[in-house]
């Protein structure tokens, strides 16, 4: 299922499809979908202008979604800019999250609890500090500390309406949802679980710190 239609499905019981009107801490959200590639679709920017804020949602933070996620961005009206808020989905009981090693671009699950550790990449071998995903999306895509950006749990109503509720904005919502764009080049080697440090290497400094398996 569309994971944007899932999000309007969850708040709102009984809906099916993309659209849908739910009441959170007395405030109203008119909640549509609108998902894909700006270039491919015609009524895109007419219903981007339509809404009060646009709410991205995304589960990957890899090379190939960033890109999809940066085009969309793009497409955000700039004459009147709206307020923009980011959720980052995760599965029930998931604690890590999926990004591209910034030297090579080589899928890496990275774990909440190894923030801050230097990692080491096992495809180039290249060695980086490993982000929280919120500052790591936050910094992919130039957004201003002011910005929203909160996780959800797939199929879990509290946790999507507190979202709701953490905009602050007496608003209705746009909900757009991210496409993964599939290039099988691209998406032969599978995504693999970032190396964690305990040898020094020239230029970085000694850490220590659990190893990841």
């Amino acid at each position: 299922m569309d994971m944007g239609a899932d999000f309007v499905q969850t708040v709102c019981p009984g809906v099916s499809g993309g659209e849908g009107r739910v009441l959170v801490d007395g405030q109203h959200f008119n909640l549509d979908v609108f998902a894909g590639d700006p270039a491919d679709s015609s009524e895109w920017k007419s219903k981007i202008e339509m809404a009060d804020i646009a709410v991205l949602q995304i589960r990957f933070m890899d090379a190939i979604s960033l890109d999809l996620i940066k085009r969309l961005c793009k497409n955000l009206p700039v004459e009147s800019p709206m307020p923009m808020a980011v959720f980052l989905l995760r599965e029930l009981g998931e604690v890590d999250f999926k990004m591209s090693c910034p030297s090579c671009g080589q899928k890496l699950w990275v774990r909440d609890s190894d923030e801050g550790k230097r990692g080491r990449c096992p495809n180039c071998k290249t060695a980086f500090r490993l982000p929280a995903q919120i500052h790591h999306t936050k910094a992919e895509l130039g957004l201003s500390d002011a910005v929203s950006v909160t996780h959800i749990i797939r199929g879990d109503p509290v946790s999507c309406r507190r979202a709701l509720s953490n905009l602050k904005v007496y608003m209705a919502g746009g909900i757009l949802t991210m496409d993964q764009l599939v290039d099988p080049e691209i998406l032969r080697k599978p995504t693999v679980r970032i190396e964690i440090q305990h040898e020094t290497l020239p230029g970085v400094e000694p850490f220590s710190g659990e190893e990841t398996k």
